[in-house]
């Protein structure tokens, strides 16, 4: 699946009111993955993740469609790492996902890891069919949360 012509990746740029919508996204894409947390925090919360997130050493990438952003990324390229994907819930199953790991390994084609919360039962399907390799079960260190990491590696020749 390609992206539709009028949709791209690009770095992030932080136009006017791009932080906020990246922001929303997190924040809604959080929740929908975290069925059965009852309180998410307020969106202060994740705009300041935003700013102090995703800026270097970490790389940022969105996907938008007539200015609007669709779906974002945040790695760590030197460390092999995608930090933070999410999608607007409501545009899942599109492609945008495919697209940005793709870009994943344009970005580090050595290989990278992510993990993903246990809880988050749709985004372990997505991982799963892309046929990444499900790896151990651990806690995040600072929220405590269960996570499972997956990875890619190149296919050998």
């Amino acid at each position: 699946m390609t992206l539709a012509a009028d949709a791209r990746v690009r770095d992030i740029d932080f136009a006017q009111g791009e932080a906020a919508q990246v922001a929303g996204i997190w924040r809604r894409g959080w929740a929908a993955g975290h069925p059965d947390v009852v309180t998410v925090e307020p969106i202060a919360h994740w705009l300041a993740r935003v700013q102090t997130e995703f800026k270097a050493p970490n790389e940022a990438v969105v996907i938008e469609r007539r200015d609007q952003v669709l779906a974002f990324m945040v790695m760590h390229c030197a460390r092999g790492y995608v930090a933070q994907l999410f999608v607007e819930p409501h545009l899942r199953a599109q492609g945008f996902g495919r697209e940005l790991l793709a870009e994943a390994s344009v970005r580090m084609p050595n290989g990278w890891r992510l993990h993903v919360a246990t809880a988050n039962l749709q985004a372990q399907r997505f991982y799963d069919h892309l046929g990444l390799a499900r790896g151990s079960i651990d806690r995040h260190p600072t929220t405590g949360r269960e996570r499972v990491a997956y990875h890619w590696h190149p296919a050998s020749s």
